[in-house]
């Protein structure tokens, strides 16, 4: 993977140490998700040259995507939408939302980017054009991911102290009536 070559000896460190800081750290699961954020955020800037990824594209807007309770809060929050009752952590079939967009997609375009949960955060397509990336066609293949382990680490740390300790889909905290009538029709 071309990328791993230019991966800024900086910012790998950073990755390796932030589960070890955050665990150390004295402050809320909100603040260190914000410092997991900022990290990825950082690790986008320097693989947006080597993925098929652009603004527009959102294939990976319309497959699974699990979220901890803490972003769902996050997102109701910034978003201004109201956030569905989950008690317990919700698992799907990998393919059980393949072609339902995300709640937060408008026009091929996340309205929630700049609050992005982990899941879209870490997700690249490292393929030289988005031709995999759609729903129908994601599954078919091995792809190569980017791993970040240490913010990987962290995050899952987080979620487990949580009071959801777990993960449900976006929709499962979001859900609309396309979502719904698509899953029962």
């Amino acid at each position: 993977m071309a990328f791993l070559a230019v991966m800024p000896k900086k910012l790998d460190q950073r990755d390796d140490e932030i589960a070890g800081s955050l665990l150390r750290e004295n402050s809320s699961g909100k603040v260190k998700l914000g410092k997991i954020y900022s990290l990825m955020s950082a690790v986008g800037r320097e693989v947006a040259p080597h993925v098929a990824c652009t603004k527009g594209c959102s294939d990976c807007c319309k497959m699974n995507v699990s979220i901890s309770i803490i972003e769902a809060e996050r997102l109701s929050l910034m978003s201004g939408r109201n956030l569905a009752a989950v008690s317990r952590p919700v698992r799907h079939r990998s393919d059980e939302f393949s072609g339902i967009p995300c709640p937060f997609l408008q026009d091929n375009a996340c309205t929630v980017y700049e609050h992005r949960p982990f899941a879209c955060r870490a997700h690249y397509s490292f393929d030289d054009t988005a031709y995999w990336c759609h729903p129908d066609r994601s599954n078919a293949a091995e792809f190569s991911l980017l791993e970040s382990g240490g913010a990987k680490q962290a995050y899952q740390e987080i979620v487990m102290k949580s009071r959801l300790s777990g993960f449900a889909d976006i929709r499962d905290f979001f859900p609309t009536n396309t979502a719904v009538n698509q899953l029962e029709g």
